[in-house]
This record gives C-alpha cells, structure tokens and sequence, in this order.
C-alpha cells in the first residue's frame, strides 16, 4: 500500500508477518532454506485498472486487479452515472483471484471494528478493510464474485462495501424501503416479515417509484432532508412468490445459510437515472393477522428513538453529530405506524394516500 494508509498497513503488517517455522520453505535440492514472507492481504498485487464510479452526486475512485471488476461496478451503480465524475471522495482497492481452496461464497459474514477501521470477512477466504482515517479500503475477493449475474448471488461485496463507506460520504444508512412519485417519496419501515418488500412492490405497480426495498440513505444537502434509494436489487420471501406468480419468471432464487430467497431487479420501476426524494412522511409497518387496520400517528417523542433503532450499521463515534442531525430532521416529518392483516395491499394502498 502506499503511504498514508497507516491503519490497514499496520494491520496488513500484523497478519501477513508469519512465525518463522511456517514462513521458511525448504529447497533441499538447492542446499538452503529461505524465509518468504507472505502477502496475505495482497498489498502488492497488481491493480492495473481505474474507474471513477458516481454515486448519490460522490466520486468513489475504484483501482481492480481485473477487469471484470469495473464491468460489475459500472452495472452495479450504472442509475448514478449522471455528468462528470469529480474529484474521488473515496478509494477502493479490490484485488479478485482465482482460489481453487475457495468452493463457495455463502460463508457467514465475520466482522469486527476498531476505531477507524472496519473488516469484514466474506466468502471462505476473502475480506474487507475500511481505512476511515484514510477514506481507503482494500478487498480481497474470489473470482466467484464476478461470475454471471453476480449481482443476484448470495451477498454481492459491493453493497457490504457500499454500506460500510456510505457515513465517510455523509449518508446516514437506514434499514427500510422508499417508495415515492416525482420528488417526494415515503420511506417504509418495519421488522422482518412485515410486508415492506411487497407493500413497496405494489405501490410502485399503482405508477409510483420503486427507490428502495432494503436500505434507505439519508443525505442532508443545505439543511434540507433527502433520501436516496438503494442500487441493490430487491428481496422477496418465497411466500411472496407464491402470492405475486408474476414475479416468478424474473425473479432469481437464491439462498444464504439457512435462508431462501429470490432477488428481484427493481430498476424497470424506476427511472433511468437515480435521484434523491424529499421524505413526506414515514410509515412502520405492523403486521398481525389477527388485527383490524388502524393507521395512528406516533407521538413526536417518540419519533426520534424509532427511526435511530433502524440504523443499518452500529457507526464509528466520528458520525455521531452527522446521524443525529439526519434522524432529526426525519423525525420532524409525520411519522406513522400502520397495524394490518395479512394482505400487504392493505399497505401499498395506505402509502398511495400518503402521497396522494
């Protein structure tokens, strides 16, 4: 690596300097022993490819071993490819490489931060380190990330790493969904299970904007709230399948441990280029089949400690003041809280009339 990324160098530093009785390889035909030192973290691998990928009006340099990278990044954010790249707000190092050890990529996700760096282990031998400090990360990843329709597999690396450099680009990351019509959208919460994903669905179907199913980003501009949609695709249950057979055909199944779903590429109801909405209002979404439908308001003191417990990540200290301010401003708009039956077009139509 080179100079100024002092945190991912002392950890490269810690993990690649093997014991000498694993680093000596013996060449006994040759008479000698020599020490080898490993580069585990592939500091010193070639990355002779470069593309300036825009996102949410940021510049992320990306530097890849291959090019097969830059084809997925460029599919992966091609909504938000809108002018001239500036100057890079971030740098991302991906080295990818054949690994015959490596016979799958649905391993569970590791992760463990310190302040000011992030790792994620992902795949049987890959990871993913953020340089805070530095605004600089470095992944190592198999070649079976990029196989065909790698955006449908398992957990593509690009959304962990998209997730974990979002806060150095002052987004604020929630868990949730955004549907919306022209500039204003309602972002849709809830636990697991209740209906977000196909409520969104519908309520696009009705002709609005399909912006997010997972994760929403908050970005204040000016002091003005807005949010941006997620670039990844949607998320179905297979329950979901079964009640919406048109998804059948096009969506594309796939598992995760013990879990099964199918992604959905969501992009046909959306515009062709990305662009951010003003919040009107926020909708949590409480599914009990054994409920009448009762739309309430919740208490402005309330607000606040709702959206915050639907942070994605647990963040780094330095983004304290940054969340709050966005969470803030999204706890000042309506905030509602739907109780529904089994039938998420109860829910689609509910956010109709909130944008209605």
């Amino acid at each position: 690596m080179t100079t100024g990324r002092n945190n991912l160098r002392t950890m490269a530093e810690d993990v690649a300097e093997p014991s000498p009785k694993c680093d000596s390889t013996a060449h006994r035909g040759n008479g000698y022993s020599k020490a080898t030192r490993q580069d585990l973290l592939r500091r010193f691998a070639a990355i002779p490819h470069t593309l300036d990928v825009q996102w949410m009006e940021r510049t992320v340099r990306l530097e890849a071993s291959t090019s097969a990278m830059l084809e997925l990044a460029r599919s992966f954010f091609q909504h938000h490819q809108v002018g001239t790249a500036g100057n890079p707000d971030f740098y991302w190092r991906i080295v990818c490489e054949s690994d015959p050890r490596a016979e799958s990529t649905a391993t569970p996700l590791c992760a463990f931060s310190d302040p000011g760096l992030q790792y994620v282990n992902i795949g049987q031998r890959g990871f993913l380190a953020v340089d805070l400090e530095c605004r600089e990360a470095t992944a190592y990843l198999s070649d079976q990330f990029l196989k065909r329709d790698a955006r449908y597999r398992q957990r593509p690396p690009l959304d962990i790493l998209f997730c974990m450099t979002a806060p150095s680009l002052g987004l604020t990351s929630l868990s949730g969904g955004c549907v919306g019509i022209n500039d204003r959208g309602v972002l849709v919460f809830g636990p697991p299970n209740s209906g977000k994903t196909t409520a969104c669905y519908l309520a696009a179907r009705c002709g609005m904007e399909f912006h997010a199913d997972q994760v929403v980003f908050l970005d204040m501009k000016s002091n003005l709230l807005r949010a941006w949609g997620d670039p990844f695709p949607a998320v179905f249950r297979p329950k979901t399948i079964e009640f919406l057979p048109e998804l059948q055909p096009i969506a594309r199944y796939s598992t995760y441990e013990n879990l099964e779903f199918y992604y959905f590429d969501k992009s046909p109801l959306q515009r062709r280029l990305a662009r951010p909405v003003s919040p009107v209002c926020g909708l949590f979404l409480n599914r009990n089949t054994t409920c009448e439908n009762e739309l309430t308001r919740i208490a402005a003191g309330e607000t606040l400690s709702r959206v915050r417990d639907y942070l994605l990540f647990d963040e780094d200290n330095r983004f304290g003041s940054q969340i709050t301010v966005a969470l803030t401003a999204l706890a000042a708009i309506p905030i509602y809280n739907l109780r529904y039956g089994e039938d998420p077009k109860i829910a689609a139509g509910v956010i109709k009339e909130l944008l209605s």
